[in-house]
């Protein structure tokens, strides 16, 4: 049965041992640490079935010319998927979608391979590719002449032993079918696809999902539910507005500003001076998170709409948001002018569709700005016009502008790899840091912060600041995990996924008193938010969020493919409709949360929504 490993070479021996082992081994990494399946049992079933291919149908292959390459490119490709998804979920949390693939249209001129080698890739990488080394010197070394017509001679007769390990095989992926969609539920394909990849992946496998992933996306159609109304209860405020009149209101998206940094200090040098002192005259959240479930543009759709992102959705390309209550559209009835800035191409992340949809007056973007005449000299220009100049040049704009506006505006220096800021501009007390990435991320993000100093200096000899509505927070976490510094210091976990990210929130205006609040709450969470600060009462139906002024703690969710719940500080994830804690933050510790049945009611019906919602018709074409 196994005859033709007796008559292999030492170094064909190697080479298969590679491939068995190496295959398996990074198969199970994503079906179990990237895709998160729910069933061992589905998985016990696959490893057979593909143990037995691999041991009949593929290894006696590299015993020949011909078959050895196709083993040899088969597995370089196959590595090439891994690795893809494995530096994906390092950074995102999730594994790398066809939407993810093909997205890059939509990235200007960002370079994601700077920040894979300068930001996501590490040392122990190596030994996730060390196995395609050893086999590329073995292949390269090996004696193509030697057996040239195995691989015709060997299969032009497939002998009896194949036939019944063919068979086997067959009824044991079938078996494996049957009884992994019976326990998940005995969903169709295309309710499992809504379900969660988790549930598709441990169904069907994830090369099927690409398939159907490629095919949602030419003709989403064919796999959306109808549609249906918010599962939640009718949102109303209270009506008692907090600041008076109606406020100028300017918010900032601040790139990868971590919450650790608020007050932080290193060598006796704040990150953030300006922004810290801000603390004394604001209100500040100090258990905000981020949504960043796809990337940055998460953060200002979840703003703008007050809806959870959801993973395979690509929110600005993939919907009409011309249908989706917008708070600026509200704004706008309420006699504002609303306007965008950022410094970017206006096609970063397709927001030059997305915010005149969402009813933006004006959108004011890399092409609205000039690159030549500027206060602060920056070589590279990857990410478009600095901070710094953004926020100078932006105050020309505004003083064009009808009153009272809305002014959202969106910061780029503090983009990975961090290495967008003046020379000139280093902050001494952080060039001792021996880690190049730590040290250009204090220096960017110390850049900002005098950007952001300046233009509040700007807006006071304007006469515009104290009749303003301030609103502070990041699109996400620096995602820095260094000895010199990591940001990612609040959860202890116990599975391997992506914390949520924990970011600030500044909230300031004459009218509001300083203070800190500890609610924990999330971006989704602002549009309702400033509505109150506002005094408007009814607020759209479809919005998911809730006042953060009403201090009640609730359940955050985070829809990666394997949702996420924080509540009092314990982060769960859903998995065969049970909740499973799978961290918790350091500072409170491990504790019980009850969650009633009306909170986990109300939980799977606003998961179910938002699939809904995202997966239904109103996809471009």
């Amino acid at each position: 049965m196994f005859g033709w490993w007796t008559d292999f070479s030492k170094k064909e021996k190697y080479m298969a041992l590679i491939v068995f082992f190496g295959f398996l081994f990074k198969y199970n990494y994503l079906l179990f640490r990237i895709f998160y399946v729910p069933s061992i049992l589905g998985g016990l079933l696959r490893n057979l079935g593909l143990a037995l291919v691999l041991i009949f149908f593929i290894l006696p292959l590299i015993r020949g010319k011909r078959g050895r390459r196709w083993v040899f490119i088969g597995y370089i490709l196959f590595s090439i998927i891994f690795m893809a998804n494995y530096w994906y979920n390092a950074y995102f949390g999730n594994y790398l979608s066809f939407s993810d693939m093909i997205m890059g249209q939509g990235t200007g001129r960002f370079s994601i391979v700077e920040v894979l080698f300068r930001h996501i890739i590490s040392l122990v990488d190596i030994l996730f590719i060390l196995d395609i080394i050893l086999l590329s010197g073995l292949y390269i070394k090996s004696d193509f002449k030697k057996k040239k017509y195995f691989f015709k001679k060997e299969f032009s007769g497939f002998n009896k032993v194949r036939k019944t390990v063919l068979l086997l095989v067959i009824v044991i992926i079938f078996s494996q079918i049957l009884i992994t969609s019976s326990l998940l539920g005995g969903y169709t394909p295309g309710e499992l696809y809504r379900e969660g990849t988790a549930y598709f992946v441990n169904v069907y496998g994830f090369i099927p999902l690409y398939f159907v992933e490629m095919y949602a996306y030419l003709a989403p159609y064919q796999l959306q539910p109808d549609k249906a109304a918010p599962p939640w209860e009718e949102r109303r405020l209270d009506g008692e507005s907090v600041v008076s009149g109606k406020p100028n209101i300017i918010v900032i998206q601040w790139e990868s500003l971590d919450e650790k940094l608020i007050n932080y200090d290193y060598n006796g040098q704040k990150p953030v001076p300006f922004t810290s002192t801000l603390l004394e005259e604001s209100l500040y959240f100090n258990n905000f998170y981020a949504q960043h479930v796809n990337g940055s543009f998460d953060a200002d759709f979840s703003f703008l709409t007050s809806l959870y992102p959801v993973n395979r959705n690509y929110a600005y390309r993939e919907n009409r948001l011309e249908e989706f209550s917008s708070l600026v559209r509200i704004l706008n009835e309420q006699g504002y002018s609303t306007l965008a800035f950022h410094g970017n191409d206006r096609e970063f992340f397709h927001r030059n569709k997305a915010f005149p949809e969402l009813g933006f007056d004006r959108f004011y973007a890399r092409d609205d700005y000039s690159l030549e005449d500027t206060y602060m000299e920056v070589e590279k220009t990857t990410l478009g016009i600095n901070d710094y100049d953004f926020f100078k040049q932006s105050l020309d704009f505004i003083d064009q502008t009808e009153q009272p506006f809305f002014g959202f505006f969106i910061t780029v220096t503090s983009h990975t790899p961090f290495d967008f800021y003046p020379p000139e501009e280093q902050v001494e007390a952080f060039k001792d840091i021996d880690n190049q990435l730590v040290e250009d991320f204090f220096h960017s993000i110390a850049f900002t912060d005098k950007a952001l100093e300046m233009f509040f200096s700007e807006l006071e000899a304007r006469g515009l600041k104290e009749d303003t509505l301030f609103l502070i927070y990041s699109d996400h976490e620096s995602a820095i995990e260094e000895e010199e510094y990591t940001s990612f210091r609040d959860f202890n976990l116990e599975r391997n996924i992506k914390q949520p990210h924990h970011i600030p929130l500044i909230i300031k205006h004459p009218d509001i008193e300083p203070g800190i609040i500890n609610t924990t709450g999330t971006i989704t969470d602002l549009a309702p938010t400033i509505l109150d600060l506002l005094g408007i009462r009814n607020i759209p139906d479809e919005f998911a969020g809730w006042s953060l002024l009403e201090e009640k703690e609730r359940p955050v969710l985070f829809l990666h493919e394997a949702p996420q719940i924080l509540y009092r500080d314990q982060l769960y994830i859903i998995e065969q409709d049970e909740f499973i804690r799978v961290g918790y933050r350091e500072q409170t510790g491990k504790q019980e949360v009850d969650f009633s049945e009306e909170q986990k009611s109300d939980i799977y019906a606003t998961i179910d929504y938002m699939r809904q919602l995202f997966f239904m018709d109103r996809r471009r074409h």
